[in-house]
């Protein structure tokens, strides 16, 4: 299905996103949106309730586009969800994983200039603690590594969260998660948890590279107890999704997921903190309607 309408449209803006990136790109999308026949309503907030609050108003049907990172783009998913606005993802972050694993290219002006050869899907949304996200939820090392690339005063880019993994591996201690997805229990040592539903996270890691966003159903990978080594591997590896099979490296898919620990840590989705463990992350199927390329990889084959 592909967008067709035309008129209004609602550019919801994050200046602080990419370190400054989404506040220098908005204009020139204004512009392209204009050009493509739309009279763009434009809101910038750096605040995720207010990206919710203004997708959550926009008529039925009508086309938000999302200027942010991850978080904001989960943000104004939720939003558009609620209304029944269709969502254009748009690479305003530092990351952009939402957005190159639905193949929308890293130009936000260009993506808006494809819009008549996208196509709208129905996308799942999960659910964090009730939270609602688009990509990951996950705790462990890769949540304090999150932390520190957050936090770096460096412009990595992408890049931040890999410095991120390796300021974290100084400060991590072996954890017992126990995990259950659809009434199943595994508990043992190891070092982080991932859901996914879109499946990318932390600057381009495919770390559930099976996720499909529109089955209905959480993917869940897990690294247990291996050298430090064996968990740079796996991480390098995640980039081109090939880590699943690797010892260690676990793989389950349900609906519903309950995760703990034997000590504290924070959980996080689309890169946002949300709280922290004991966490439920369950799933919304079809939730919300999102324009994508015709060929990415987070939605089954046609």
């Amino acid at each position: 299905m592909t967008l067709s309408a035309r008129g209004g449209a609602l550019l919801l803006v994050n200046p602080a996103a990419g370190r400054g990136r989404a506040s220098r790109l908005y204009p020139a999308v204004a512009e392209a949106l204009r050009v493509a026949g739309y009279a763009p309503r434009i809101v910038v907030t750096d605040s995720l309730a207010g990206a919710t609050a203004s997708a959550r108003e926009a008529p039925s049907g009508t086309l938000v586009a999302a200027l942010g990172g991850d978080g904001f783009l989960g943000a104004a998913a939720t939003g558009a969800s609620a209304s029944g606005a269709v969502l254009l993802p748009l690479a305003g972050g530092r990351g952009n994983d939402t957005v190159r694993r639905f193949r929308l290219g890293s130009d936000p002006v260009r993506t808006v200039q494809k819009i008549p050869r996208l196509v709208v899907r129905p996308t799942d949304l999960g659910l964090l603690n009730g939270h609602p996200f688009l990509g990951v939820a996950n705790v462990g090392l890769d949540g304090l590594a999150n932390e520190y690339g957050n936090s770096t005063a460096l412009n990595l880019g992408s890049l931040s969260y890999l410095y991120g993994g390796l300021k974290a591996f100084r400060g991590w201690q072996d954890v017992t998660f126990t995990v259950t997805t659809d009434g199943r229990q595994t508990s043992s040592p190891g070092w982080f948890v991932a859901v996914g539903n879109v499946g990318q996270y932390g600057g381009g890691l495919r770390i559930c590279p099976a996720a499909r966003a529109d089955d209905g159903l959480l993917d869940v990978v897990s690294l247990g107890r291996t050298s430090i080594p064996r968990v740079v591997t796996t991480f390098l590896r995640a980039f081109t999704g090939s880590h699943l099979g690797q010892p260690g490296v676990t793989s389950s898919r349900g609906t519903v997921v309950t995760i703990s620990a034997d000590r504290p840590l924070n959980v996080y989705a689309d890169g946002e903190w949300v709280g922290s463990l004991p966490a439920t992350v369950d799933i919304l199927p079809a939730a919300v309607r999102v324009l994508v390329a015709r060929d990415s990889p987070a939605f089954a084959s046609d």
